[in-house]
This record gives structure tokens, sequence and C-alpha cells, in this order.
């Protein structure tokens, strides 16, 4: 959701900044870590998202009746324009092919009216403008049209902002369905300042949970699971390339000094990491995501050497504060393996964890006759997974059965480990309060119930592949932390609207 440096040192911590319509250039100056902050943010977003009408959160955002002319005064063409668009999305085929064009055209935008302001120049007369400080013939572009511009970027796989003019000079559909006349495409370097100065962080991410109430609202969001996991996003700039700031910048003698005392790279927001033995010198985005549905639960977007593991907690604090919504399992994979996260999600969130603890603080509280293998414990005489038999609360432990007589295994072993008249052996696992090495009792890290919810952790996986190979997440050209910040949210904001168009796209055949 919000820039950071690392857990222990955020460079800025004040709501002002979220605010502020100001270029962010210095280093991450959006961090949130202490609760205090993180409230009031919680609630300023809560308190944008409540100027919105009831209506917008319950209706189906998806209709033919929301695509239509700016202007109270329709032509010929906009009529034909909306007979076109109904004609054209007439089977699930085109509207499944060409869903980018029916998301901007069908989707309910005006939401955006509640959030973002309105262009004080904005005319809605048809007529071109000569600006006051020159001659030069101008057109003024609403804010909502504006956003849908950003959009198309990511709906279409765009390489990047430049594209985009071109792109709908060139599509005229796509141009109207963002309420642009063909003939008055906006430039690149409107779209820039739109995205780096007018669209506030605070109020993109009141845009960003407004979509994911809208999914929540309409029970697309299922409430079983939530995976959590981060990405990395390489930056474009050459770390070793290094400029010249400060005094040194202006001093006669710098291109002879052989020690520049202040010099950084382009990018100095970026940061080196590494990562299964590679290199990597960019930012990281963090995200939980519904393992069901994929739809992005919410996001921070941080330095690249920043570890994952702090970011967990608040990651969660804030999903629960804006959006209200509590899944029952969070998983995540080794790298937040923290006894304060367990203990967060079990004690603050009534849920629970499906997270693996590292290899070297695994402690095997096995018998001769079963041991942990993969995160499940298995029978040490034929190496096969025990059964889960219910739990004993009374001595804080969960039961094990051995696996025979399971799917007709008749286990060569019964006569050394079963007494006259038993059918199967019961284990019984003592829970301790060490929640990483033994998990809940509900859902033990030894059951092979844990280990199928583990496997769906890899939805948020295939998300950030989805979004690196569809939406040209991790491909930025910008060093301004406001163009990185909007670039990584709005992409995901296309992705939701992707995930609610298909939840939605069987009613506007109807």
């Amino acid at each position: 959701m919000l820039f950071t440096r690392n857990a222990h040192e955020p460079i800025y911590n004040s709501l002002p900044d979220l605010k502020s319509d100001k270029t962010i250039n210095e280093w991450f100056n959006l961090a949130l870590y202490n609760e205090s902050t993180l409230s009031q943010t919680a609630q300023e977003i809560d308190s944008i998202l409540k100027k919105i009408p009831e209506s917008y959160f319950s209706k189906p955002p998806l209709n033919f009746k929301n695509f239509g002319s700016p202007h109270k005064q329709l032509t010929f063409s906009d009529v034909d324009d909306y007979e076109w668009f109904r004609q054209f999305f007439h089977s699930p085929t085109q509207l499944g092919k060409h869903y980018p064009l029916a998301i901007l055209a069908f989707f309910d935008f005006s939401f955006l009216n509640y959030i973002l302001e309105e262009n004080p120049n904005v005319s809605i007369s048809r007529s071109i403008f000569k600006k006051s400080s020159d001659e030069k013939i101008s057109s003024y572009y609403s804010t909502l049209s504006k956003f849908k511009m950003l959009l198309v970027r990511y709906l279409k796989n765009l390489p990047s902002d430049a594209e985009i003019p071109r792109f709908l000079a060139e599509n005229d559909k796509y141009a109207k369905a963002c309420g642009l006349s063909p003939l008055a495409i906006p430039d690149e370097s409107q779209i820039n300042r739109f995205k780096n100065q007018e669209i506030t962080p605070i109020k993109l991410l009141a845009v960003f949970y407004f979509i994911v109430t809208v999914a929540i609202t309409h029970k697309i969001v299922d409430s079983y699971l939530a995976a959590t996991d981060s990405s990395i996003l390489d930056s474009h700039a050459n770390p070793f390339h290094k400029t010249l700031t400060g005094n040194c910048k202006t001093c006669p003698y710098a291109e002879t000094c052989p020690h520049p005392a202040e010099w950084v790279s382009h990018d100095v927001n970026a940061s080196f990491t590494a990562k299964h033995r590679k290199h990597y010198y960019g930012h990281k985005v963090h995200t939980i995501v519904d393992s069901v549905s994929n739809l992005v639960m919410g996001l921070f977007v941080s330095t690249s050497s920043l570890n994952d593991n702090p970011i967990f907690i608040p990651l969660l604090k804030t999903i629960d504060a804006i959006v209200h919504f509590r899944f029952k399992k969070y998983a995540a994979d080794k790298g937040y393996d923290d006894k304060d996260n367990h203990h967060f999600v079990v004690n603050e969130l009534k849920a629970e964890p499906v997270i693996p603890h590292r290899e070297e603080t695994k402690t095997s509280p096995s018998s001769e006759l079963f041991r942990i293998k993969d995160q499940i414990y298995h029978c040490t005489k034929v190496d096969m997974p025990l059964r889960s038999n219910g739990s004993d609360k009374k001595q804080n432990a969960v039961m094990f059965k051995c696996p025979n007589g399971f799917n007709g295994f008749s286990c060569p072993h019964t006569n050394e480990c079963l007494k006259q008249g038993q059918t199967h052996k019961t284990f019984k696992v003592q829970i301790k309060d060490d929640l990483r090495i033994y998990g809940t009792p509900t859902t033990p890290k030894g059951s092979i119930q844990w280990k199928e919810d583990f496997k769906k952790r890899t939805s948020v996986e295939r998300v950030f592949s989805d979004n690196k190979r569809v939406r040209q997440v991790a491909s930025f050209l910008n060093f301004n932390l406001s163009a990185i910040f909007t670039h990584v949210v709005v992409a995901f904001v296309a992705h939701n609207l992707t995930v609610i168009f298909d939840h939605f796209k069987d009613t506007l055949l109807i």
C-alpha cells in the first residue's frame, strides 16, 4: 500500500504527505508503521469512501447503461456509438475477447466524481478552446477520462505511457469508451501530469479500496484463505552510473576531484537484494490476495532490500481497518516465519496462520514410529502420511492414526505396532505454545489439511506472474516515486476490475 524503507527506520511517518499533491522525490516518504498513523490513514480512506452513495456498492457495477456521452445533448453519432457497442458485445465470445473495451465502456466509473476533484477547466461544450495564456488551440479533459486513459495501458498491455495517445488515436472505440473524441486525444504530458501530480496517493488508495469493497459486497471474495507474498520490480537505472548532487554538483573542481562526497544513482530509491542466488536492483511490491478469486486485497511498495517479514502485520492491519474483512486462514512462505506474525493472526484476527517454519528451527516431536517429512507427519515403518484423528482438548494435543486400513492398505508391520483387537495405532502430539512449530489444534502442521491449505498460497504467485506478463507491472522507466506508486496501484486496480468483470460478464448478455 505505501512506500517504506525498513521496519525500524521509517523516513517519513505522517499522513499529510499521503494527502499532498506534491511530487514525491525524497527517499520513500510514505511509511506507516506506528499504530496512530496507520489508524489515521485508515480513517481518512474510510471517510473518502463514505462520500460515495451506498448504491454504488450494492448495484451491479457493469451495465450497458453506463456507456454514454458525457454531454447532455446527444448527437446522432452518440446514438450510433451506443448501438454499435450493444451489437458488438452480443455474445460471451466477444465479451471475453474484448474485455478491456467492455470494462472501459460498461463499468460505472462515475464513483470517481466523489473521490477525485474535477478539472476546473473542463467544459461540457463540444467546442475547442483557446487557452487564455497563449493562442494555442487546446481541449480540456475530465478527470474520469484521464483515469480511464491510465487503465488503457494496463488493460491492453502497452509498454509505456507514451503509447496510450497513439493507441487511442488508432482505436476510436477505445477513445469513445474513455469519454474522448477521436479528434482530441490528450498527449503524453497531460497523462504524466495527472499521474504524478493531480491524483494524490490517498485518493488513489481510496479508488483501489473502493474496487475491493465492491468485490466484497457482491461476494466475489471468498473468506477461506488469503495468500501473502512479495515480488521484485527491477529498476531500469544503472546503479553504477553515478550523478553528482548537492554542493558537488556546482563545484568547479568536481570533474577532477578523486573522491566526490555527494553522488548517487539516477534511481536513489532503489536498492540491491539477492534472491535464489541472483542479485536485483529495484523495488518490491508486497500484496495479499484472495486465494479463490485472485482479487488483490491490499499492497505495500518498498525498496527491494526490505525483508518480507516486517510488512506482514501492517498489511493485515490495513485490510482489517479499511475494508473490515477477515479471512479464516492466512498463508505465506517461510520469509514470513516469525513468532509475532503467528500470534497476531491467532490472537488479533482470530484466524489460523499457514506459514511453514524454517528448516533450521524445526524440532521433531516424533518417536521411533513417526516423523515429520515435508511438514506432514509420516509413519517411519512404511513412509506414508498419518491420518488426522481429531484432538484432545484436555491434554492440548492433536491425534493421528496410522495408514493401516486406509484405501485398502494392509500394513506389514501390524504385528509389531498394534495390540490385539486394534485396527490402527493412534498417536498424540502435544501442542505447545510455539505456533511456529506446531500450528493450531484445528489445523496442526503435521496434518494433510495444512499441506492442502499451503498449496493454495500459489495464487499470489500466479497474480504476480500474470500482472508482470499481461499488465507490465514490472516495466516502468520512471524514477519518480509518485509515478512508481501510481503505476503499481493502477496496475492492480486493472487486475481487480478484470476479476469483477469475469464475475458479472454474464449479466451483460441478459
